[in-house]
């Protein structure tokens, strides 16, 4: 099953054009080939200009520190809603599937309300840095107890100007830093690095929905 098409998104308040297509049934795959994606997403959408008009103004009212800011812009200006709600407007096509939510970094930049769950935030957050010239890579963590086995929840780490990481979780962190690693609930965890060679191909999307593992569950 692959099919596209345009749809009016109640909690967006516009029109979104949507690609939906299935991945691998094992969850190590299907995470795999979410944050390929989101890389490919980062990667691509720094440049646009959209995300380089974010960027700048950024740096213009910011305090020298572009991770902290970037981490509190994006806190603010990106609301949090899981998948199930922003998948709602298509929920009729997809029987009982999960469902994971994909918005490129430069959508967000252009919507009067953009709303994502962990995935957007650590789309979102490196595609503005890396707009800036600051490094990060993505990582995903095996959070929730009752499945210590799969990963529930992705963020980035970024390297600050010292070349020390420093996590960047704007959906769930309360500062620039908080790591989940550090929380004692973490039981997994895997790195994933933006530049260098990529995870494979994967067909998806230009603007909106995924079928995937669930990622972004309970910390």
């Amino acid at each position: 099953m692959h099919y596209s098409g345009t749809v009016y998104h109640p909690e967006l308040g516009q029109l979104v054009d949507y690609s939906v297509v299935p991945l691998s049934t094992d969850p190590d795959t299907q995470v795999a080939q979410t944050v390929s994606r989101m890389r490919d997403h980062i990667i691509e959408d720094a440049s646009h200009p959209a995300i380089l008009k974010e960027a700048q103004l950024i740096q213009d009212n910011g305090t020298g520190d572009p991770i902290s800011d970037t981490f509190w812009h994006v806190k603010q200006r990106l609301g949090f809603r899981q998948d199930r709600s922003l998948a709602q407007p298509i929920r009729p096509y997809l029987d009982d599937d999960v469902v994971e939510v994909l918005i490129r970094p430069r959508d967000l930049a252009q919507m009067g309300r953009p709303l994502e769950d962990c995935d957007g935030f650590a789309s979102y957050g490196p595609a503005l840095l890396r707009a800036q010239g600051v490094p990060c890579r993505l990582q995903t963590v095996a959070a929730d107890l009752r499945e210590p086995g799969r990963f529930s929840h992705v963020y980035a780490v970024c390297q600050d100007s010292n070349g020390q990481d420093v996590a960047f979780d704007a959906s769930h962190g309360p500062y620039p830093g908080w790591d989940a690693i550090n929380t004692g609930q973490v039981t997994r965890v895997k790195q994933w690095p933006i530049d260098g060679p990529g995870f494979g191909e994967v067909l998806l999307i230009a603007a909106a929905l995924l079928l995937a593992a669930k990622l972004c569950g309970v910390l």
